[in-house]
């Protein structure tokens, strides 16, 4: 079983366990269940379920809409057959009660990244993205800005 499934499955399992109890979730655990989420449909190149997680106002500063984002999604997809990112979320800061910034970084490969010193023997894009989110019923991704990264921004 592929330790990426391994993981996740068990923060599932902590996570919904953890949403049945009598406690809420924090807004921060809410917020790397999100991160989870978009992480999970993005291996799975599932555009429907990563287009659930983005608003219909989402607009970025190079003024790409939600429509023009899913686009870019498919074509991603098309090109890359086998999708797996490893992730390190490195700030969330809550602008507002309904509002956050989260900075993370996100190694793409098309094997399995079991952990970061896998990545010196993979062909492995790594990028450092700002993700703008609000809350609305759930968060959902208003706005993002992406730029190149490395892998010692992983560690």
């Amino acid at each position: 079983m592929n330790k990426n499934v391994l993981v996740f499955g068990i923060l599932s399992i902590a996570f919904l366990l953890h949403a049945c109890s009598d406690d809420e979730l924090s807004r921060e655990d809410e917020i790397k269940l999100y991160i989870e989420s978009g992480i999970e449909a993005a291996e799975d190149r599932s555009i429907s379920d990563l287009a659930e997680l983005i608003d219909e106002n989402y607009l970025d500063e190079k003024s790409i809409n939600k429509a023009q984002l899913t686009k870019l999604l498919r074509l991603y997809f098309f090109r890359h057959k086998n999708i797996y990112l490893f992730k390190k979320i490195d700030e969330i800061d809550f602008l507002a009660e309904n509002e956050a910034l989260v900075t993370l970084h996100i190694a793409m490969a098309g094997s399995v990244i079991s952990d970061v010193n896998s990545l010196t023997s993979l062909t492995a894009k790594i990028y450092q993205f700002e993700l703008y989110l609000v809350k609305q019923e759930e968060w959902l991704l208003q706005q993002a800005k992406w730029q190149a990264g490395s892998i010692g921004d992983l560690q």
